[in-house]
């Protein structure tokens, strides 16, 4: 307010003196002699003609300048809200959208016009770079994190298999051998390396269960059905556990490929670390509209409702087949074993 009434009051004695100095100019060409006595003397309705020049010069000023300030006003508004529209990243606002029109757009000048679209279009060029720098750096890393991942699952794998699965084995048929060959002893020493040799064996069953977590989780290639067959007798073979498997040739996406097949791993892995059993039965077909998954063994079983059921991964395949949009049913009944059943809709990822 300071700064708007000398500018007020400038912009009004200015035009109120031109209009006094017009008037006057044309009083004065029209008056032949004595101009000034007679301007003087002339009134209208007793009131003095000079009187009606300097309110009539007075209000014309008064309604120029304010509609020239209202004008600013409105010029300046312009301008705050195109800068506070820019300041919050608004750049498709429809102050910018008319800018590019024939009309001017700010309507201040043309230099303070084309200056305000240049730092418009700067500024929308600058965030499109920052957006794709953005989309591109998040891409780049998401592939780099993953081929990361991958990579080093398979050397952790390589490394448990070449050094502590191979000496766990060998220890093993050491324990093995000194069993037979031992007569004399007494029986607590017998039963203290029978113990030993339980505690050898549970631990190449988790060793051969935490390389099967580590296996890489793309099928390289492979069909889901050549997958989890391989998968399967790799398993048979290193294990005393008698498989059985059903295994359908079904086309689905390589991303639900993917899917299917860690749900697989995960699931043959807990198998081994908790179930204890001595059958498994793998079954995977496809019946009308669904993909299931079947997988029953006769081990210890477990309490579902129970937080140990946590220890199972159960959580994550969950999460992975309700995004399939499909659902889980586990039966467990303790010492008898456990049944899950997996159902997905074939159109998800058929």
């Amino acid at each position: 307010m300071k700064r708007t009434l000398p500018v007020f009051f400038r912009y009004f004695f200015l035009y109120l003196s031109i209009l006094l100095f017009i008037s006057v100019f044309i009083l004065l060409s029209l008056a032949e002699n004595q101009w000034i006595t007679a301007l003087y003397q002339a009134n209208f309705i007793g009131i003095s003609l000079i009187l009606y020049l300097i309110l009539f010069s007075l209000g014309l000023a008064i309604l120029t300048v304010a509609y020239l300030r209202a004008f600013e006003k409105k010029k300046l508004r312009k301008v705050e809200e195109g800068l506070r529209m820019m300041s919050q990243g608004h750049y498709s606002a429809s102050i910018f959208m008319d800018m590019y029109s024939l009309d001017t757009p700010l309507q201040i000048n043309e230099d303070v016009d084309r200056q305000f679209i240049k730092l418009h279009e700067k500024l929308m060029f600058m965030a499109d770079q920052a957006l794709k720098y953005a989309q591109e750096s998040n891409g780049i890393s998401e592939e780099s994190r993953e081929e990361i991942l991958e990579n080093e699952r398979r050397r952790i794998a390589r490394e448990l298999h070449d050094s502590v699965s191979q000496q766990l084995f060998a220890a093993s048929m050491l324990l093995s051998a000194a069993n037979h060959q031992i007569k004399d002893c007494p029986d607590s020493v017998v039963k203290q390396l029978k113990m030993v040799e339980e505690a050898i064996n549970a631990s190449q069953t988790e060793m051969r269960a935490l390389l099967l977590h580590l296996r890489p989780v793309q099928l390289d290639g492979k069909s889901l059905k050549q997958g989890i067959e391989q998968l399967l007798k790799e398993l048979s073979s290193k294990t005393e556990i008698t498989i059985h498997y059903t295994i359908e040739s079904i086309t689905l996406s390589q991303v639900i490929e993917d899917h299917f097949f860690r749900i697989i791993q995960e699931l043959l892995s807990n198998v081994l670390r908790h179930a204890k059993a001595k059958e498994l039965e793998v079954y995977l077909r496809k019946q009308e509209e669904l993909i299931q998954l079947s997988i029953i063994d006769d081990g210890v079983g477990f309490n579902v409702s129970e937080s140990k059921s946590g220890s199972y991964g159960l959580h994550n395949i969950r999460e992975r087949i309700e995004g399939m949009g499909g659902h889980v049913k586990i039966i467990s009944l303790k010492d008898i074993g456990t049944r899950i059943e997996i159902s997905v809709p074939y159109n998800s990822g058929g």
